[in-house]
């Protein structure tokens, strides 16, 4: 079946989501391959944590896995402290604490998480979408790929492009069951017939189908759509939240250039309304529309303004991180009430967690009489 082109559509506002149409057809996203010193910093980001991702579970200390998420068994560990059931109060506090923190750095920050730290972002963006560009070429290429009927090429393409998919998505699966159950477990159902452990091959076959659906077919649609987190970014994101912002100040009005043009006309802003900023967008808005919620701050329609800034002799950061005080009124106050308050509570919970975890005896034992018995 044909994908229906996002970039048919030329909308200067949308009250809808960008990759859905007024029908509710989902739009498919061909983004242009990024490149600029933001993408560069961002592959290096994403080597440093994939490289953590993987050795996490290979990692012992005093014994215990450094990282170690056993619900089954009620078994948790967290930088190598184990906590058991008894610990219930000290991980509810250290789940509210993450919370807290999230929402105070959502204040500030907006969803930086999301485009440069997100596993979703990091493995979509810089292992999956590397793969589709290195196979299928660019956005161009990959449109007029999937356009074409089916030939020998395209069928050569696509089935080399899902195998890999697949077996990447085997791999993040085998990663994710060494958190779940311990990297002992998983050496022994890659080494042992899946018969012997049924409950753990079929959570293997399940994560490994989850994986390559999400990366090969939902992609962006599970932040724009599925992922809480970015629903919620509307109640924490306000004036003074640092997000990639398009500065209308200086950008407007836009005006197109020709070829030959190598300056900007009187009385036009710096924008010259290439539309690069939306071809390399993963998610397909425009961010000249204001904050929205696809966006996830991952600065690939910074790298291409500043590229087009280069060539047309303008200086870079039409499109930066900025807040909308900071554009609209030149200044920004990151020390709001809001950002005051969720510290203060933030700073509490932290000691009492302190408090809990240095408290807790190194032995505790419960003594029960059994039924029946004196």
């Amino acid at each position: 079946m044909q994908k229906e082109d996002l970039y048919s559509y030329d909308d200067q506002f949308r009250d809808r989501v960008s990759t859905v149409d007024n029908a509710g057809k989902r739009l498919w996203v061909y983004p242009k391959k990024p490149s600029g010193r933001y993408h560069n910093a961002r592959v290096y980001v994403s080597i440093l944590l994939v490289g953590l991702l993987f050795i996490g579970p290979f990692i012992k200390t005093d014994g215990h896995p450094f990282m170690l998420f056993d619900i089954i068994n009620r078994r948790f560990v967290i930088f190598g402290t184990p906590f058991w059931p008894q610990d219930f109060h000290i991980f509810a506090i250290a789940l509210i604490t993450f919370v807290v923190f999230i929402v105070l750095f959502t204040v500030v920050y907006g969803r930086v998480w999301c485009g440069w730290a997100c596993p979703q972002t990091i493995f979509m963006e810089m292992i999956f979408r590397k793969i589709e560009y290195l196979i299928e070429g660019d956005s161009g290429k990959q449109r007029k790929l999937d356009q074409m009927p089916w030939n020998a090429g395209k069928t050569i393409k696509r089935a080399a492009k899902h195998f890999i998919f697949i077996l990447i998505s085997i791999l993040i699966s085998h990663i994710l069951m060494a958190y779940l159950v311990g990297i002992e477990k998983v050496k022994m159902l890659v080494s042992h017939s899946p018969m012997e452990n049924l409950a753990g091959f079929a959570g293997i076959v399940f994560f490994t189908g989850f994986f390559y659906l999400v990366f090969a077919y939902f992609r962006e649609q599970v932040c724009t759509t599925i992922c809480p987190y970015g629903r919620l970014q509307g109640v924490f994101v306000g004036k003074n939240t640092i997000a990639v912002m398009y500065d209308w100040l200086r950008g407007e009005p836009r005006g197109r250039l020709k070829k030959d043009q190598h300056e900007i006309p009187a009385g036009n802003g710096d924008c010259v309304d290439c539309k690069l900023c939306i071809h390399v967008c993963p998610t397909g808005i425009d961010i000249r529309n204001g904050i929205q919620l696809e966006c996830v701050n991952c600065t690939a329609c910074m790298d291409a303004c500043d590229e087009v800034m280069d060539k047309i002799r303008r200086k870079r950061g039409l499109i930066r991180f900025g807040s909308y005080n900071s554009i609209s009124e030149s200044k920004q106050n990151l020390f709001t009430p809001r950002v005051i308050g969720y510290s203060i509570v933030l700073f509490l919970l932290i000691s009492f967690l302190i408090y809990f975890i240095g408290d807790r005896p190194p032995v505790e034992t419960t003594v029960l009489r059994v039924p029946g018995t004196l």
